[in-house]
């Protein structure tokens, strides 16, 4: 499809790019028909891929005034962008709203100026002032804007923003295979609501970006726009609808930004001192709780070292603001899973990922990380003191590079501990890599070191080859390899995945997270994705997979084979029904929510589950699901609700809750979970929330209060009241409560 020249702008179009099909011949030891498999997910098809568009900034007429209303003499003349292209619901349409975008610069900053036009009787869709809301895009207007600063087709930064002004940014890794919300950095956008619909004007300080060098620059760019009352995604070049709301960061389609010259180079420096006090109250008795006033200061730093490689410091690391974790109850015979929070570990996370998509949530019980940041800090739960440390993260030419050294204080048990991790993967083809990963942890007299090495082969923009080998040493013990082969096509209309994984029985990486051992599993899915050209359903998948499992010694350990249909509706409505046949023969006996004991023994049952997602947009939304069906020799049925309830812009609450009755030839319980999230948001730069959750399967009830100011950007005040207890009275089930205030600041140079 030919690009549309935008008002006033300039539009430049090249010759198609042939990409041919390619089918590689592999040989997985396991039979010819594996081999075949393989090859056919891997074919990418003959097609063209549709030619960049130029967005052309110029230097501005004069000053911007952030506040919105575009009148400043700086636009004036700029070239306007308007030619944007749906996503969905007709992919590859012109966009049925306008939206006019211009782009100037100055001696310290990129400036983008949006005019986003809204027909009568079309509402705009806002109600969130939070910064970085998870997943803001689903429940309120959106404008997006990726840069791809190095101009690498791989990697990049996405802003965007919400007609109230409410802001989120991401870093992407990997043209949308890793993806990092946690990534903050300074810059500024100001918006109006006008008759016609609504405005921006958004200040990417230079300080706040990495690029090759100073002078003329040549980067990638895109603009995503979402009208929710339409479920209308809109790009400033053609995104394939399969890549759902990741389009943003397929960074090899996004148009090229012409005209940018940036004079001069900070140097690039941060200094974030913090200090802290507060009150801690521990060992909760009858007698009461024991009373300590907690007093601290700590430092983070940040230094650019060369254009995209950036040192990170940190002395006497301290994360009372992070909230909570969230409860959950384990069904399985498996340790459970907690993400990660904590912002030191979490900024430039993907340089670390290694294998096959470590931040997808099908991996489930297959999850293998060699290195795992919670392991720092944190010892059976409980915390630890983080002396200090530093991490070194970016890219030297076609290399991405990490590498990390922290140390860990004494807590009572728990040794003093050194962590050291260097990853580093290289570029290879137009959107692969190879890498390797390389963990050490020592401490009491005791050492684990682990190695893998790991490929991501795509042969075109949703086919591709993920594996992995890894070996974890600990002294006296064989069998510790691990590695996984993965091939996968993600088509609009039609997806295939091969999976084959094995871990031996003493793969212990220290440093990381293996929740399955001495396994050798199969996995294969195949998917079908028509969209009717009538009716109300946008979308519908039809899959069907089979996950087979063996222990070490080659017997039956589980297999599940499922049916899965789910639709996908226009008012961005989600249906789901899954049928499962389940077999599954743990060895040893476990315990399920605290109170049941599954004997060891094998077991076949028949689960079914419904599902609907309501559509964000709306006041009330959320999500209800109903499971049914044997649960090793019993039965389980569960009832899971979600609703999130709407005030206006500065109020909303999310309540969970979930249910399940538990039949077994032991005995029977009910296991119930809740949650209430309350959230204010006074302006887009103060805001609280109250975190409240009751785990009846183990009494805890827990509380955590966190209030944060944004008092300048990158700058912060906290004040974070937690209180645990085993049951609703205090101070009776007082286990702990704390009350801390936090000041932090940010120094750029």
């Amino acid at each position: 499809m030919p690009d549309q020249a935008p008002r006033g702008g300039r539009s430049r179009t090249t010759g198609p790019d042939f990409r041919g099909a390619v089918i590689p011949a592999l040989a997985l030891g396991r039979g010819s028909a594996a081999a075949v498999l393989t090859a056919a997910l891997a074919v990418s098809p003959v097609g063209a891929q549709p030619a960049n568009t130029m967005v052309e900034a110029v230097r501005a007429n004069g000053p911007v005034l952030l506040d919105g209303r575009l009148d400043d003499p700086a636009w004036q003349g700029a070239p306007v962008f308007s030619a944007f292209i749906q996503q969905v619901p007709a992919p590859g349409a012109p966009a049925t709203e306008r939206t006019e975008v211009q782009v100037v610069y100055d001696d310290d900053a990129l400036y983008v100026a949006v005019r986003a036009f809204q027909s009568s009787g079309v509402p705009i869709v806002a109600n969130e002032l939070r910064r970085d809301a998870g997943r803001m895009h689903e429940r309120n207007d959106t404008f997006s804007i990726a840069l791809d600063t190095f101009f690498d087709r791989r990697n990049g930064y996405i802003f965007y923003f919400n007609p109230l002004g409410a802001v989120a940014d991401w870093a992407c890794w990997d043209e949308g295979r890793v993806w990092s919300q946690d990534w903050d950095t300074v810059w500024d956008v100001r918006t109006s609501r006008e008759a016609w619909g609504w405005s921006a004007e958004v200040r990417l300080p230079f300080r706040s970006l990495r690029f090759p060098r100073r002078g003329p620059q040549r980067w990638g760019i895109n603009f995503r726009r979402i009208v929710l009352a339409k479920n209308e995604w809109s790009y400033a070049t053609v995104i394939p609808p399969e890549w759902a709301s990741q389009g943003i960061g397929k960074f090899s389609s996004h148009a090229e930004l012409r005209g940018l010259t940036i004079a001069r180079r900070t140097l690039n420096a941060e200094v974030s001192p913090y200090l802290l006090g507060g009150a801690v109250h521990t060992q909760c008795g009858s007698d009461g709780c024991a009373a300590q006033a907690r007093r601290d200061v700590g430092l983070d730093a940040k230094y650019a070292v060369a254009s995209n490689l950036t040192l990170d410091l940190t002395y006497n690391t301290d994360f009372s603001q992070v909230e909570a974790d969230e409860q959950q109850i384990n069904f399985t015979r498996f340790n459970l899973f907690f993400p990660e929070k904590r912002q030191f570990f979490l900024e430039g996370k993907g340089i670390f990922d290694f294998g096959v998509g470590q931040n997808t949530s099908e991996l489930g019980d297959y999850r293998l990380l060699p290195f795992f940041s919670r392991r720092v800090g944190l010892e059976d739960g409980r915390l630890v003191p983080i002396v200090g440390g530093a991490r070194l993260t970016g890219k030297a030419r076609r290399y991405s590079v990490g590498a990390l050294a922290i140390r860990t204080g004494e807590d009572g048990p728990t040794p003093a501990s050194g962590f050291s991790v260097l990853r580093i993967r290289r570029d290879v083809l137009n959107r692969s890599s190879i890498g390797f990963i390389a963990t050490d942890r020592r401490g009491g007299g005791t050492r684990n070191e682990s190695f893998g090495l790991d490929a991501h082969i795509a042969f075109s923009s949703r086919a591709r080859i993920e594996t992995f080998a890894a070996k974890a040493w600990s002294p006296g013990r064989e069998d510790a390899w691990a590695g996984r082969f993965r091939a996968v096509n993600d088509g609009d209309r039609y997806a295939a995945e091969l999976d084959y994984v094995r871990i031996g029985r003493n793969f212990d990486p220290q440093a990381g997270f293996v929740r399955r051992r001495d396994i050798d599993r199969w996995f294969v899915r195949l998917q079908k994705s028509p969209r009717p050209k009538r009716g109300p359903v946008r979308k519908a998948y039809g899959a069907v997979s089979l996950d087979y499992v063996r222990d070490g010694a080659g017997h039956l350990d589980s297999r599940d084979a499922q049916a899965l249909l789910k639709l996908e509706f226009h008012s961005a409505d989600v249906v789901q029904f899954t049928v499962t046949r389940r077999h599954d023969a743990p060895d040893v006996d476990f315990q399920v929510a605290r109170r049941l004991r599954v004997p060891a023994g094998s077991y076949s049952v028949n689960e079914y589950l419904a599902s609907w997602d309501m559509a964000k947009d709306r006041r009330t939304a959320g999500r209800v699901q109903v499971r049914a069906g044997g649960y090793y020799g019993g039965e389980r049925r569960e009832v899971t609700v979600s609703v999130i309830l709407k005030g206006d812009q500065h109020f909303y609450a999310d309540v969970n809750y979930q249910r399940n009755d538990l039949t077994l030839p032991g005995g029977e319980t009910v296991a119930q979970l809740a949650g209430l999230r309350l959230n204010y948001s006074a302006t887009t730069q103060l805001f609280a929330s109250a975190w409240l959750q009751w785990n009846n399967s183990t009494g805890d009830f827990d509380t955590n209060v966190r209030m944060n100011w944004i008092y300048r950007p990158g700058s912060n005040l906290y004040v974070v009241y937690t209180r645990t207890s085993q049951t609703l009275d205090a101070p009776r089930g007082l286990r702990s409560r704390s009350l801390i205030v936090k000041f932090t600041r940010l120094i750029q140079f």
